[in-house]
């Protein structure tokens, strides 16, 4: 079942500023309080909604998270939960964490509504109920993950080292992580029950954000691989054979004679994997026709010959013929 927007939970836009989020939260979550309604199972799901709404959109890191990628079911990779902030002088430089050992986001707001309890607790415990909802498993965490164009091609085995929470205590952890051929930029891998795991709740999950590398040669467009490709304007107009790279090695292409600056060759089947489904992209070589900066003087005898035979090129000709057909206009 999806799971409501949840700006619409809270009734803002997005917008909104993170006082318009708290009020509102602060509102709904007076209406809808479990003491408040006691025995209302409807109001006490709506309450569960909106507390949830709000504690990712009053932390600035889940937020940011949630307007990239939406809920986690909408994830193709699965999964649920909000990555945590990062966390300053994490030195594995990816898992981090949100509120851990921070102040409480709720804290302020149960203190307004009940003004009671130790620390603004409405229930005057050592923890509210949200509190305890938020503590009936581990947190989540998020490390990003640096890969190759080669990596996408291909898939990779990669392994993962950072601190998770085991207990009472704050343990170094590896893991190997599966990257699957055709991944794209900022999706996630879900390693289920890998993330904090305190004592007495189920763990958290472990969220692998993929971070592509940028190419030398390479750009990517969907699932096609672009290479910019100069020829030189003798191969331009005579055309020649060429051996290109490719991402699964090398290629062999022919670029015909008369070949124009802008031209595009694509060789089939080339490109990416189409994740989760069959085939792959193509790659298109895009061609600028390179002249040189300097030449010789008898490269330049040779030149002036041929320029003698006043020849007009074909994107030359079209131009003249559309000047023409401007100029008579004006007339």
């Amino acid at each position: 079942m999806s799971k409501k927007d949840f700006y619409q939970q809270l009734g803002v836009g997005k917008s909104a500023t993170p006082d318009d989020i708290k009020k509102a939260y602060r509102k709904l979550a007076m209406q809808y309080h479990p003491d408040k309604n006691p025995g209302n199972k409807k109001a006490e799901d709506k309450f569960k909604e909106v507390t949830e709404a709000y504690e990712v959109l009053s932390d600035a890191e889940k937020k940011k998270n949630y307007d990239q990628f939406g809920h986690a079911e909408n994830n193709p990779f699965g999964g649920g939960g909000f990555g945590r902030g990062s966390q300053g002088g994490n030195p594995f430089g990816g898992a981090g964490r949100g509120n851990a050992g921070g102040a409480d986001p709720f804290a302020d707001i149960f203190g307004d509504l009940f003004g009671g309890g130790a620390g603004g607790n409405p229930f005057g415990g050592a923890r509210g109920r949200a509190q305890q909802q938020q503590a009936s498993r581990g947190s989540d965490l998020r490390y990003t993950l640096t890969i190759s164009f080669e990596e996408v091609f291909s898939g990779a085995e990669k392994v993962v080292s950072f601190m998770r929470q085991n207990g009472s205590k704050e343990e170094a952890a590896k893991l190997s992580v599966t990257v699957p051929a055709g991944v794209k930029e900022g999706q996630r891998l879900k390693l289920s029950n890998e993330g904090d795991k305190p004592s007495g709740v189920p763990a958290g999950d472990l969220y692998v954000i993929v971070n592509i590398q940028d190419h030398l040669l390479f750009k990517r467009e969907e699932h096609d691989v672009l290479l910019d490709l100069p020829i030189s304007y003798t191969d331009a107009i005579l055309g020649m054979d060429a051996e290109i790279p490719t991402l699964a090695g090398k290629a062999q292409i022919k670029i015909p004679a008369g070949t124009h600056s802008g031209q595009a060759l694509r060789l089939k089947a080339k490109g990416f994997p189409k994740l989760g489904g069959i085939g792959h992209g193509d790659m298109i070589l895009r061609l600028t026709v390179d002249t040189p900066a300097k030449i010789n003087s008898r490269q330049k005898e040779i030149i002036e010959e041929l320029h003698r035979y006043n020849e007009e090129t074909p994107l030359v000709k079209s131009y003249k013929e559309k000047l023409d057909s401007v100029l008579k206009n004006r007339k």
